[in-house]
């Protein structure tokens, strides 16, 4: 396989610009401009800073690709790591529903190798897939105990892995 240069769609990430940069209007807005009791302002300070966050991490993703190799996945950007998928230790799948039938909501993707720090990724990456293919086979191969969770969410994305189940 050669390596594969991934990255957040723009249109994905443009939304969340939208959605961070109302948030912060909203909250900061009235904050400057408006004289507001005390309680509500602290309101608006959390509110503020929760949407000042996620512009923040939605900029850090604009800016951030991922190389996807046969020995590694990188994460080349302002906060950057390496995933040596022969040193693997850590992965965890989760499923994040926001409906209550669990028909739609996203995947993310957390890996990590000896000292290295934790990785994760969500799926909206192109070529997410590829990278949890990748990541399942390097974790089987390393034995990394898997949680019946991450097995659950390996089995509906169509993924086998025969890795020994994480202890209790």
């Amino acid at each position: 396989m050669r390596s594969a240069d991934l990255r957040y769609p723009r249109q994905t990430l443009w939304a969340d610009y939208a959605r961070a940069g109302a948030g912060v209007l909203l909250c900061g807005g009235p904050l400057v401009l408006l004289s507001v009791n005390r309680w509500l302002g602290l309101v608006l300070l959390l509110g503020f800073a929760l949407f000042a966050l996620f512009l923040v991490r939605t900029a850090l993703r604009h800016h951030t690709r991922y190389i996807l190799a046969d020995d590694t996945l990188c994460a080349d950007g302002p906060i950057g790591t390496v995933v040596e998928w022969s040193r693997l230790d850590r992965f965890k799948l989760s499923y994040y529903s926001i409906k209550r039938d669990r028909n739609d909501g996203w995947m993310q993707l957390a890996v990590g190798s000896a000292g290295g720090r934790l990785l994760k990724v969500d799926s909206s990456l192109d070529g997410f897939h590829d990278i949890v293919e990748r990541a399942a086979e390097a974790a089987e191969a390393a034995d990394v105990p898997l949680s019946e969770a991450t097995r659950a969410n390996l089995r509906a994305m169509g993924i086998a892995v025969a890795a020994r189940e994480e202890a209790v």
